[in-house]
């Protein structure tokens, strides 16, 4: 069973196949407090976060996460919310989900006091230990 939380995909996921997500391909698990940004191509069952939620099967969820309809080419998703990029790069869309996140000055300053930083209108959320 699939479990991420706390987790960024920031790379293109490209498959001529079914079930690709931008961070996730088949949930049957639990997703939150995540973001992708890459674009994403399949097949079938392709979507923006998650590209098939076996929710109905099995109890899969996700939670809190997003993922950036303009750099994905990717409108829909099973699971996540989508936003445009000027709303992942805004504190408030994640602070609004409960994240902890705070805003910092520029791309190398760290607030080590929060899980997540991020620099508004310049940065996606980025881990305050990620360099």
């Amino acid at each position: 069973m699939l479990e991420l939380a706390i987790t960024l995909s920031t790379g293109s996921v490209t498959s001529g196949g079914t079930f690709v997500g931008g961070l996730v391909g088949c949930n049957d698990g639990t997703v939150s407090d995540s973001y992708s940004t890459g674009s994403v191509s399949g097949h079938e069952g392709v979507g923006g976060l998650v590209g098939f939620d076996l929710h109905i099967i099995v109890e899969g969820t996700v939670s809190n996460s997003f993922w950036d309809t303009q750099t994905s080419g990717r409108a829909i998703s099973n699971g996540g919310t989508g936003k445009t990029t000027a709303e992942m790069q805004d504190s408030a869309t994640f602070s609004g989900a409960g994240w902890n996140i705070i805003a910092v000055g520029s791309p190398v300053e760290r607030n080590p006091a929060y899980i997540w930083n991020i620099v508004d209108e310049q940065t996606y959320p980025f881990l305050s230990w990620q360099s």
